[in-house]
């Protein structure tokens, strides 16, 4: 076991002693920062230069032949790693039969220290170390190397941020292991993963679960495997689940991720980056690290140098006052109504990408409006109170990462544009959306066309319940349910601990949204991938456990918010972040659908008794339509839902049956009984059926029936899952 202890750049220099060099190469060596499994590390500058760290690698280790090349080969590869969050290799080389290598001067403490002295982080510096340490991994990784030896010890908390060092050098020590015992592992005990243990291979996912060490170290002080000889703690790595203590989330996700056994199952190091700051689009992402970072350490009373406060880096201005609407954000002017609740926690994303999926069946014509045409109802009072970046042009976006087990090589234009797009601050806007990049649907199952038991094979996105009591309580998760008559189950896509229903896939079936309730007087709104990767929330405020609707072209998405504690329709674009209120009346209203030629429907009790009406986003002022009447639904209807060809609309009865009518209003047919309790119809992707939500309301069960054939509906999910959305 390697227990190599090299002091961090920012430690306490010391003199040179007898035996040490005073020069190497071009650099003379001005004092000893420390030594460690390799060598000593020494303070140095080259004539006129910035001061620099020169590593100078032990005798024993620069006479093995083959040592020398592999480091001289590690050092080439780690001098190409993007310099953000890391110590930048800046030189190498040999002289007098002595190796060396020559990075940036970090000067502040280790975070080993750091904690040690003073406790765990506060929250905004905790955010910036888990932020930071992920990019320099994507960094290191993007570069094809693994650092091996990621520890606390290695992490150098400087004014700018976090940087991590010792990067490219573990593997160079693999053949060292004959100048020390024979099965020596490379890496520190507490901080290496199982398979390192156990001498399987080695992949970058290695490194993240070190971050999930590290991050959970940071986070309470503990390292999540205890204390202990290397034999105790390399039995419980293998063994026994982490103690990650109270981390907050959506933290703690990210790190139960990161330290799951199989490194298959664990996140690459860009989706740590894309997930902790949002999950969305490269160039919309949010992050603490320049925001909270020099703040944290001020809180903390650390300094760089003992002496020396930490400086500041500057806010970004604020624009010029704008507009607020009433969805602005906990950095813009307060939402009217009831109060925020508390800050999200980020779900865990499903499984890793698979194979893709055959492509779903495509969607309806499209309507007469076009995307520019959306563009009409842009909105006019932008809930911003920060700068928003735009989204990246196409060019910009990067492709999604492979898993762990599968590294390949991002060139290095790539990694700058993807870690400087997480600096950019753009903060606090209440359901702001970001763009989101094409999903290649892995993991969707059906995709067009009957089942053997008639039923269409495409798959219906659900809420599972875990455990029952939806109503009062909730503990719910996305699913995906394929529709049969016998043996129906429900697959997990996102697996959160919270509350989190009513999911509803885009136009092109690459994205899902979803809404996000605590408990309180608001919801949230989340969007994700198909496969439920990218999970990040795009929206508060917003009515508690009310349904969102997406535009046909999937620009756009509908959301309830109060307003002077009155619901209104807001309309929030994807792509700019963007929203606008619809609707300025003084009655209740919910459930909005959006159909193929740009139409909102909904329920309202405008009149009275709660009916369906519908408006046009692009003419809002304009009367509204009712589609529904007393004579229809006496004790009036809810769960408006269009079909997928924009002709006709299913809706729940408020005595508990399903109907349908015409998109004029007419020809209303019931297709259930009233008795059954059922509500939130669905249509299939091809208009020929119905699912629906039979049974108490604490243990909901999809069913479907045709909607013009003649037949009985059937069971078609298992109790407990509910909230269906089929098209």
């Amino acid at each position: 076991m390697d227990n190599r202890q090299t002091q961090p750049h920012g430690a306490s220099a010391r003199p040179l002693g007898p035996g040490d060099p005073s020069a190497i190469g071009p650099y003379r060596l001005e004092s000893k920062l420390g030594e460690g499994g390799m060598g000593a590390v020494y303070l140095g500058r080259r004539e006129g230069g910035p001061q620099v760290a020169v590593k100078v690698v032990r005798g024993e280790l620069a006479d093995d032949p083959a040592f020398l090349a592999r480091f001289r080969d590690e050092v080439t590869n780690a001098e190409r790693v993007a310099s953000f969050c890391t110590a930048q290799v800046l030189d190498h080389g040999q002289e007098d039969g002595r190796a060396y290598m020559v990075t940036e001067y970090i000067e502040g403490p280790s975070l080993l220290n750091h904690v040690s002295e003073q406790g765990a982080l506060s929250p905004g510096m905790l955010n910036g170390v888990a932020v930071g340490v992920a990019a320099a991994l994507l960094a290191i990784h993007s570069a094809g190397l693994v650092h091996r030896d990621l520890k606390p010890g290695n992490v150098l908390l400087s004014i700018s941020g976090p940087r991590v060092i010792d990067f490219g050098i573990a593997r160079a020590l693999d053949l060292a292991a004959g100048h020390t015992r024979t099965g020596q592992v490379i890496g520190s005990p507490g901080w290496i993963a199982p398979e390192q243990i156990l001498n399987q291979p080695i992949t970058p996912a290695v490194d993240v679960f070190a971050w999930g060490c590290l991050v959970a170290f940071a986070g309470t002080g503990r390292n999540p495997f205890g204390v202990g000889t290397f034999q105790v703690m390399a039995a419980r790595v293998v063994h026994a689940d982490p103690e990650i203590g109270p981390l907050p989330e959506p933290l703690a996700g990210l790190v139960r991720r990161a330290l799951d056994k199989d490194p298959a199952n664990r996140p690459t190091a860009q989706e740590l980056l894309l997930s902790l700051a949002g999950g969305g689009g490269e160039a919309a992402v949010t992050t603490t690290l320049h925001e909270e970072w020099p703040e944290g350490l001020a809180e903390q009373g650390t300094t760089v140098d003992g002496r020396t406060p930490v400086r500041h880096v500057p806010p970004v201005p604020d624009p010029a006052p704008v507009a607020s609407s009433p969805m602005a954000g906990p950095s813009g002017p307060a939402p009217a109504g009831p109060a925020q609740g508390p800050p999200a926690r980020a779900p865990q994303p499903g499984p890793p990408d698979g194979p893709p999926a055959p492509a779903p069946p495509p969607g309806p014509p499209p309507g007469p409006r076009t995307a520019a045409s959306h563009h009409g109802y842009a909105p006019t009072s932008p809930a911003l109170g920060h700068p928003f970046v735009p989204p990246p042009g196409p060019a910009e976006l990067e492709p999604p990462p492979p898993p762990v087990h599968r590294p390949r090589k991002v060139g290095r234009g790539a990694v700058l544009g993807t870690v400087a797009a997480v600096t950019l601050l753009t903060v606090g806007v209440a359901l702001a959306f970001t763009v989101f990049q094409p999903d290649d649907r892995s993991g969707e199952s059906g995709s067009g066309g009957p089942s053997a038991s008639g039923l269409p094979a495409d798959p219906l996105l659900a809420r599972m319940d875990i455990p029952p009591g939806w109503g009062k309580e909730c503990h719910a998760r996305i699913g995906r349910l394929t529709p049969r008559d016998t043996d129906a189950r429900a697959e997990e896509i996102l697996r959160g601990e919270g509350c989190d229903v009513l999911p509803q896939w885009s136009p092109t079936r690459d994205r899902i949204a979803f809404t996000r309730w605590d408990g309180g007087d608001t919801s949230e709104v989340w969007v994700m991938k198909a496969n439920g990767r990218g999970a990040r929330k795009a929206g508060e405020g917003i009515v508690p456990r009310s349904r969102v609707a997406w535009s046909p072209d999937g620009e756009f998405l509908a959301a309830m918010v109060r307003v002077d504690g009155v619901p209104q329709i807001h309309v929030g674009n994807v792509a700019t972040g963007e929203t606008r209120q619809i609707t300025h009346d003084a009655v209740p209203k919910d459930d909005p659908t959006w159909s193929r030629d740009g139409k909102i429907a909904f329920w309202s009790k405008r009149d009275g008794v709660q009916q369906i009406f519908c408006l046009d986003p692009e003419a809002p002022d304009r009367p509204w339509e009712r589609l529904t009447s007393p004579a229809v639904a006496p004790d009036g209807a809810n769960d408006p839902v269009w079909s997928p060809d924009g002709k006709r609309l299913a809706f729940t009865r408020m005595t508990g049956d399903i109907s349908v009518i015409n998109a004029d209003g007419g020809g209303h047919r019931r297709l259930t009984e009233g008795g059954d309790h059922d509500m939130d119809p669905t249509w299939s992707p091809d208009g020929t059926w119905l699912a629906f939500v039979r049974g108490p309301v604490s243990t909901p069960q999809i069913w479907a029936m045709p909607v013009d054939a003649a037949a009985q509906p059937r069971a078609v999910g298992p109790l407990s899952v509910g909230h269906p959305d089929w098209s």
